[in-house]
C-alpha cells in the first residue's frame, strides 16, 4: 500500500529532542505537512480545529497523555473520530498493550524505534483505519 505523503501528520510528545526525532522521521518518509505538539492539550486543539488526518503521539505526556487523547478523539464527532492513531512509548507490557487497543489505537510502537518501524506502522494505522 503506498502511503499518501500528502496527508497532515500531527506529532505529540513532550520530550523535545525525541519530538525532533519523530518529526524528521515523518518528513524522511515523505510526509509535508507535520504539525508538532508538546503535549496532549496542544494536540487536541489541532485535531478539534481540523486538518490532522494522522496522529502519532507518546503515551506518557504531562496533563493529557497519549491514551486520553485517544479516548477523546474515538468519542469524537466524525471524522475526527476515524483519525488513524499511533501510540509511542516505552511500555510494552500486556496490560499496556491491550488497554490501548481497547481505546481504539490503530498501531503501537515501542521505544527505541527506527525509521522502517515508524513507516511500518504509519502503513499498518492507515490501512486498518481505511478497513473499518
Amino acid at each position: 500500500m503506498e502511503l499518501d505523503t500528502n496527508k497532515r501528520v500531527l506529532v505529540a510528545e513532550d520530550n523535545p529532542n525525541l519530538r525532533k526525532v519523530i518529526v524528521n522521521i515523518v518528513k524522511k518518509i515523505g510526509y509535508q505537512t507535520v504539525m508538532e505538539a508538546e503535549d496532549g492539550e496542544i494536540a487536541w486543539q489541532f485535531i478539534t480545529r481540523g486538518g490532522v488526518d494522522l496522529v502519532l503521539t507518546d503515551w506518557a505526556m504531562p496533563g493529557l497523555d497519549g491514551l486520553q487523547l485517544l479516548r477523546k478523539i474515538r468519542k469524537s464527532d466524525s471524522p475526527t473520530r476515524d483519525i488513524p492513531f499511533l501510540m509511542i512509548t516505552a511500555a510494552d507490557t500486556k496490560n499496556a498493550i491491550l488497554a490501548a487497543g481497547k481505546e481504539g489505537v490503530d498501531a503501537y510502537i515501542i521505544k527505541p524505534f527506527s525509521v522502517t518501524t515508524i513507516m511500518e506502522k504509519i502503513q499498518e494505522a492507515v490501512q486498518k483505519r481505511s478497513e473499518a
